[in-house]
Formats: structure tokens, C-alpha cells, sequence
């Protein structure tokens, strides 16, 4: 039993040696579990920090130049409705066919044929990049832009197809000829050809646009009926 003790007994010097262990494991767990999560929250505190001071120094930017930005702010808005106010408010098909009543009214070109094409859209507004550093979107907007293409076949004097072109290009709202063929017969004095024309529209926000009505008569249930109506 002496013996055991004598055994189990640790010197001085022993005990020294198992502080120095135990202080170097409790430095080593230390590292492990304490300083490699304080040094990821520093990384991840000193990552905000720089996109905070990206941010501050955009927004000092701005608030110095603030007069500036809501002068052209306003600027803008009125170059936005006054361009806005060139497209019609709607594509459907009565709105081009009603398009051509009045061209035919007001020009006295005769319209011999007209094929209209699928209404497609062109442009989605609110696609713009933001200036913002943080990133998203600039604005968020719901219009959409819209072009009918249209090809007829006309016939007219040389001053009503003149005056044609002339209505079309300055029409009220945007307007274009992508293509044109004419024939002239200087006998008759008379014009003839074939024209494509596409109307655009800005559809969407508040926008209104009323579908345009048409007053026809269609005749009777049989059109080889006598009183069947011209």
C-alpha cells in the first residue's frame, strides 16, 4: 500500500508540468471555440461597416446635389407626360379600324383593302438600372408599349394621297409608314398602291382608354334579300 502511494505521489515539478498543459489546452480551446467566432462576427461587422460608409458617402452625394435632382425630377415628369401624351392609350382592333375611318374621312383616300396584324408588345417600362449602390430597381411601373402593324391597299387622286401621307406622319398620336408603294396612271390622274403602317400605344397605370363605337348598318338576315340594306 506504501508502495501504491508512493507511486501515485506527483512531484512538484510534475505538477507544474500539468498546469503548463492544462493552461496550453485551455488557450488552444479558447482559440478554437472563442476567437475564430469573434474573428468571423469582426469580418462579417467590418463587411458592414464598408458598405455603410459606401452608402453614407452616396447619400451626402445626393443631399448636396438635392436641389439639382428635384429640379430635374420635375423636368422630367413633364417630358415623360408630354411624350406619353403622342401614344394612344390603347391597341385593339376597332381602335385601328376606327384609325382608318378617320384617314379614309379626313383624306378622301379610298381604302380597298386592309389586313391587320397581331397587336405585339414592345416595351416593358420600369427596366431601367438604378444609380442606387445598394442595387434594385429605379421605379416599378406596369405600362407596356404596343405596336399594330397594319397593310392596305388604296386608291386616290395625287393630292388626296399626298394629303394621306401628310395625316399619317403627323398624326395625333405616334404613327409610322414602314412601307409604301405607289403606281400613278397619268391618264386618270390617280394613285394606287399598297402602304404598311404601325400604331403604337402606351397601355397600363392610369392610362384610360375608351373602345371606340361604330354606327353600321349590316342589312338583313339575307343579303340577297330586295330589302336587304346597301
Amino acid at each position: 500500500m506504501d508502495k501504491l502511494k508512493g507511486m501515485l505521489k506527483i512531484s512538484e515539478r510534475d505538477k507544474k508540468l500539468l498546469l503548463i498543459v492544462a493552461a496550453a489546452l485551455i488557450v488552444v480551446l479558447a482559440y478554437f471555440f472563442g476567437y475564430q467566432n469573434l474573428s468571423s462576427q469582426a469580418d462579417d461587422l467590418s463587411s458592414r461597416k464598408s458598405k455603410l460608409e459606401v452608402t453614407q458617402r452616396d447619400l451626402k452625394e445626393k443631399n448636396n446635389n438635392k436641389d439639382k435632382y428635384l429640379a430635374d425630377t420635375t423636368k422630367l415628369q413633364t417630358e415623360n407626360r408630354s411624350a406619353l401624351s403622342r401614344f394612344d392609350s390603347g391597341s385593339t382592333q376597332p381602335n385601328t379600324i376606327n384609325f382608318f375611318i378617320k384617314t379614309e374621312g379626313v383624306t378622301g383616300v379610298w381604302v380597298k383593302s386592309l389586313a391587320l396584324s397581331p397587336t405585339t408588345s414592345i416595351y416593358r417600362f420600369g427596366q431601367v438600372a438604378s444609380s442606387n449602390v445598394n442595387g434594385g430597381s429605379a421605379y416599378s411601373s406596369n405600362m407596356s408599349g404596343y405596336k399594330s402593324t397594319i397593310n392596305i391597299a388604296y386608291e386616290s387622286d395625287y393630292s388626296q394621297w399626298k394629303h394621306f401621307i401628310d395625316y399619317i406622319n403627323t398624326y395625333s398620336n405616334k404613327t409610322t409608314i414602314d412601307a409604301l408603294t405607289s403606281s400613278y396612271n397619268d391618264a386618270t390622274g390617280i394613285v394606287t398602291g399598297t402602304v404598311s403602317i404601325s400604331l403604337y400605344a402606351v397601355e397600363g397605370s392610369d392610362r384610360k382608354f375608351t373602345e371606340p363605337t361604330f354606327d353600321v348598318k349590316t342589312g338583313t338576315d339575307n343579303i340577297f334579300s330586295e330589302n336587304a340594306a346597301n
